[in-house]
């Protein structure tokens, strides 16, 4: 097994924006991180040999639609 799904994940800033969960965090002091919160926003794989997390594209929309795909590469 090449592939296993993972829930994708992002920060979301109450404006809107958006920031990766895989590098600094995007808020400078406690005050702003209030205005931050990790969400869910689909599924992407990981992976397993090289760790990597997703594929170059944006998340799938249902698991269903993750499952089709590690099973073409996996």
């Amino acid at each position: 097994m090449k592939y296993e799904i993972i829930e994708s994940k992002h920060w979301k800033h109450t404006s809107g924006r958006t920031a990766s969960i895989y590098g600094a965090v995007p808020y400078y002091n406690d005050n702003d991180s209030k205005e931050w919160e990790i969400v869910s926003c689909g599924f992407t794989v990981r992976n397993l040999k090289t760790g990597t997390v997703g594929i170059g594209r944006p998340p799938f929309k249902t698991i269903e639609e993750a499952q089709a795909f590690i099973a073409k590469f996996n």
